[in-house]
């Protein structure tokens, strides 16, 4: 009895450390969890909205990271971040256009605003590790749905933006990984 219960909290610890290492799975609605291994397509709709979201995101964080990293290479990829999200902003806009669609609203969600907002009040070492985090934590969803509406979007043009996107932002992954 003693082992089976010991077990199951060991279990449980294993869900809860896993979910603690996770706070963007945690904290989000299971259709923006793209960290999920089987994750399901988002709606088209819900596409849109959080490429727009992410894509200013990683732009903004990034401007606000070239004027507060003292770190090289920080500096250097933040330069990547707007350069490359700046170009992928501008192949969005002519796929939703290409797709006739209607443009989100050009603006940050709640849950990037609030990250944006808390890297404003960093400095030193704290905003590097902190921006860094966000910037990792960010490609590691975008990446799981990009390649989810990529598999099994509705929408034959933005599922085409969508893969030709993924190498891309898998290579910011790996470039931000390697900065952690």
């Amino acid at each position: 009895m003693t082992r089976t219960v010991f077990q199951l909290l060991g279990g449980m610890a294993l869900v809860l450390a896993a979910f603690a290492l996770s706070p963007a799975m945690a904290a989000d609605p299971p259709a923006k969890q793209a960290a999920a291994p089987a994750m399901a397509p988002p709606s088209t709709s819900t596409f849109l909205t959080n490429t727009v979201a992410a894509n200013l995101f990683e732009i903004e964080s990034s401007k606000v990271a070239l004027t507060k990293t003292k770190s090289d290479k920080v500096k250097s990829f933040a330069n990547l971040m707007v350069s490359d999200h700046t170009k992928a902003g501008t192949k969005f806009k002519q796929a939703v256009t290409d797709a006739k669609l209607t443009p989100p609203a050009e603006k940050l969600d709640a849950k990037h605003q609030a990250l944006l907002d808390d890297l404003k009040k960093k400095d030193g070492t704290a905003f590097d590790t902190a921006y860094v985090k966000a910037q990792h934590d960010g490609h590691v969803e975008t990446v799981a749905m990009f390649e989810a509406y990529a598999k099994g979007g509705d929408n034959t043009r933005l599922k085409a933006f969508a893969n030709e996107m993924l190498p891309t932002l898998k290579m910011h992954l790996d470039q931000v990984s390697k900065l952690k």
